[in-house]
């Protein structure tokens, strides 16, 4: 992975929500919570792939709005450079 601590920040952002915990993270995930806190610490910097994506879905559903800024500018910086 390019980023080592990307899924730590993302899980860390999903906490900051308080629409999860790390239970709910483990249960979503379907991965021992001791798991998902070595991730959240940086104990752990090497998740599979399924459990990153797992983790990348729950932070789409956590932070809807972030992910809408992303995809406009995005769509924005396209139609300027075309």
């Amino acid at each position: 992975m390019l980023e080592t601590n990307l899924i730590r920040f993302i899980i860390n952002d999903i906490l900051s929500t308080k629409e999860y915990d790390l239970s709910g993270i483990a249960l979503y995930t379907d991965t021992p919570e001791d798991v998902i806190y070595d991730l959240a610490c940086g104990c752990n910097i090497n998740p599979t792939f399924l459990l990153s994506r797992k983790i990348i879905e729950l932070h789409r559903m956590a932070r809807p709005n972030l992910y809408q800024e992303i995809a406009n500018k995005i769509k924005q910086r396209l139609f300027i450079a075309a």
